[in-house]
């Protein structure tokens, strides 16, 4: 018995939309500059817990040849990205405070990307892809006190995955695993002062995300 193949002609279009949700899982890659290395002030540890948020966007695919394909995704995400503080005092019990500083923000991403696919196999085929995403802040907030933590509203990223396509009758499904490292440096040095920044000299994002697609 021969296997229904779904939209059969599905290549012959040069190009596609469809649209996407995201999960992503993110937190903050830091290097720590002399000042907190300096162990007249290195009285506390900073650390950035890995967080949940979403994305929502489309996608356009523009076909180049048979295996190589181009691809816009431009995107809302909410990020909720945090910074654990733990003050280190031997004199007291338990010898350490710890605080917890959050940074809620929407982010519209626009990631460029190259996809490589393989032969299509009856009704699915793998993919891989690479490219770089750009991405600013939509709602720069001012910090609440001067000790809040405060970082860049732009960032550049590198990105690449991997993926299934799963052709339906009437729609192609596609879950992607994307793995996002950011390049641009987030710290803010006119706001640094007097804040948990003030210690770190570079602090990047670093983003695991999965998406699932339907064109």
């Amino acid at each position: 018995m021969n296997k229904r193949i779904y939209q059969a002609d599905y290549d012959a279009k040069t190009v596609k939309f469809g649209y996407f949700v995201g999960i992503p899982f993110t937190h903050l890659n830091m290097k720590f500059n002399n000042y907190f290395m300096n162990s007249a002030n290195n009285n506390y540890a900073v650390s950035s817990p890995t967080t949940i948020g979403l994305k929502l966007g489309g996608v356009a695919n523009i076909q180049l040849n048979d295996y190589f394909d181009f691809r816009i995704l431009p995107t809302v995400a909410l990020y909720n990205r945090k910074i654990d503080i733990r003050y280190i005092d031997p004199a007291s019990t338990p010898p350490f405070e710890e605080r917890k500083e959050s940074r809620e923000s929407a982010w519209f991403e626009l990631p460029l990307m190259v996809k490589y696919k393989s032969l299509r196999r009856g009704n699915v085929r793998m993919y891989v892809f690479g490219g770089v995403r750009y991405a600013i802040e939509t709602n720069p907030i001012k910090r609440r006190n001067a000790t809040q933590f405060n970082s860049k509203a732009s960032d550049f990223s590198l990105e690449y995955g991997t993926g299934l396509e799963i052709f339906r009758e009437y729609f192609k499904f596609a879950p992607e695993l994307h793995f996002s490292h950011g390049l641009a440096n987030l710290v803010n040095r006119s706001s640094a002062a007097g804040t948990t920044m003030e210690g770190i000299d570079r602090l990047t994002t670093h983003t695991v995300t999965l998406y699932f697609l339907f064109e």
